[in-house]
């Protein structure tokens, strides 16, 4: 699945595999506490998981065969994500989060009064939360009603992230990582000294990761308390990742891919040729994969070597996603969404009709 130019497209695999068995395990909410947790569905948040692996139990499309193609009415920087019974959500600029049906069809939208970039995540019993940039985190019913809504004092592009105690985490540009509980009530806030574009992740201790654009990345304790920091040299919008050992993935603006110990210690850095906003995504071998705007898709070794990279003609600002198989899905600026074979192939490619960040 991907989005360009208002336009959200979806691939004929996607609703199969849905209905289909699991090809490898799923960490989606492995290790929550009973109460509010992450839905067990094929896409149900940011980057997929608690630890942002951006990893699928699920087989993705083998062709470029379109299914169908929704049109919102304006453009599209919310990923989409699967509820409990199928219906596909997403943001728009044009201020509404969009519930859709399997087949394509409009089910309902919600109106902000801000553009919603944030991705949305989906709890077990349904609840759909995102951002907007009105400066509220929303909560809504499956049918589309305002469950609760909670302001914060600066936009939120920052994808929530709901916790093994049921806690919401959020960044917001008014330079502070949020808590709150289900009901939408306040628990914490931690200031930065910038905006917040990253999304929380969270560790299998219940560890908060999330990046600032005052250069730092920022590990916090379940109570909001700050354990350590570690700087680079520019911007961090991309999200953090977690490995399976505890190892932390994210890029920078000063266009290095960095590995951080679960302390807080440079492990490696990998330095491409330009920015880093995309995303990591992390197979089952321990290859990370990341897009840089120097227009290429890298494939890195778990000791920070290059395995390889695959050129597109345009920057890749998207995060790859990856499915059971180990074919690496992600879009370029050069509007052209490609499958990407293990071995660095591609697999095949579509074009399509605007830029996909």
């Amino acid at each position: 699945m991907f989005l360009a130019l208002g336009v959200v497209f979806l691939y004929v695999h996607t609703q199969t595999a849905w209905s289909g068995e699991k090809v490898v395990e799923d960490i989606s909410s492995q290790s929550q506490s009973t109460g509010i947790r992450v839905a067990d569905t094929p896409w149900p948040m940011h980057r997929h998981d608690l630890h942002h692996t951006g990893r699928s139990p699920y087989v993705g499309s083998q062709t470029n065969e379109l299914k169908w193609v929704f049109q919102a009415e304006a453009a599209i920087s919310s990923s989409p994500v699967i509820g409990i019974d199928g219906t596909i959500y997403f943001g728009s600029q044009d201020k509404h989060l969009y519930a859709i049906n399997p087949d394509g069809s409009l089910k309902w939208r919600f109106e902000t009064k801000g553009e919603v970039d944030s991705t949305p995540t989906i709890d077990n019993e349904g609840t759909i939360y995102f951002g907007s940039w009105d400066e509220y985190l929303y909560a809504l019913y499956p049918d589309g009603k305002l469950k609760w809504k909670h302001k914060t004092h600066g936009g939120i592009i920052s994808s929530p992230t709901i916790g093994h105690d049921g806690s919401i985490y959020f960044g917001s540009w008014d330079n502070k990582i949020h808590a709150v509980d289900s009901n939408g009530k306040h628990r914490w806030e931690f200031k930065t000294a910038d905006h917040i574009w990253s999304s929380p992740a969270i560790g299998s201790d219940g560890m908060v990761y999330c990046g600032s654009e005052d250069y730092y990345m920022f590990a916090l304790r379940p109570d909001g308390k700050a354990v350590w920091s570690f700087g680079t040299r520019y911007l961090l919008e991309s999200s953090p990742s977690i490995g399976d050992d505890g190892t932390i993935y994210f890029g920078s603006e000063d266009a290095n891919l960095f590995a951080l110990t679960p302390d807080g210690r440079l492990k490696w850095q990998y330095k491409t040729e330009y920015d880093i906003d995309s995303s990591t995504a992390l197979a089952l071998d321990g290859t990370i994969y990341i897009g840089s705007g120097d227009g290429y898709l890298y494939a890195i070794n778990p000791d920070g070597t290059l395995k390889w990279r695959f050129e597109t003609k345009y920057s890749v600002m998207s995060s790859p996603a990856i499915d059971a198989n180990g074919t690496v899905y992600v879009g370029s600026r050069d509007k052209k969404f490609y499958a990407v074979n293990s071995d660095g192939t591609m697999k095949w490619f579509l074009e399509t009709g605007g830029a996909i960040e």
